[in-house]
């Protein structure tokens, strides 16, 4: 049944290693963080709030990317594709091939000139967005080779 909590440590599976967070998808932030700097010292309240929230955003943002860097990990298991990912609630989901109706790649200006983009997987009743993946071509043959999509 797709979408039930899945142990990968307890079940033998081979782990896609071509799905992996790209390092690259730091420098949108660090673009974000950057262009703060003129909003801040330029002076007036408005700015200020301005820069600020900018500064806020790029956290967030290379938070988010962290968390994904340290717990994003895709493997196939019986003509199964189990995603696990998350931090502090981690999410486990597992697709039977069966039941995917649609993968494919969303990849920004930003994602195809740096190499990252996110890979949504489309199942009966479930979909997963897997986010600043390195290569996601790449990474996009590897899950379709593992689950005997090709």
């Amino acid at each position: 049944m797709s979408g039930q909590q899945y142990d990968l440590k307890s079940n033998p599976a081979m782990v896609l290693a071509d799905v992996t967070v790209a390092q690259s998808a730091y420098i949108g932030s660090l673009i974000i963080f950057i262009c703060s700097f003129p909003f801040l010292s330029l002076g007036t309240g408005f700015f200020i709030v301005i820069g600020a929230v900018f500064i806020v955003l790029a956290f967030i943002d290379v938070a988010n990317m962290a968390t994904l860097t340290f717990t994003t990990s895709c493997a196939a298991n019986n003509d199964k594709l189990i995603v696990r990912y998350g931090l502090i609630r981690p999410t486990s989901a597992i697709i039977p091939a069966s039941a995917i109706r649609h993968i494919g790649i969303g990849q920004g200006w930003l994602g195809s000139k740096l190499k990252y983009g996110s890979i949504i997987i489309l199942g009966d009743d479930l979909g997963i967005r897997l986010q600043y993946i390195k290569d996601p071509q790449i990474a996009l043959g590897a899950i379709k080779n593992s689950i005997g999509l090709s």
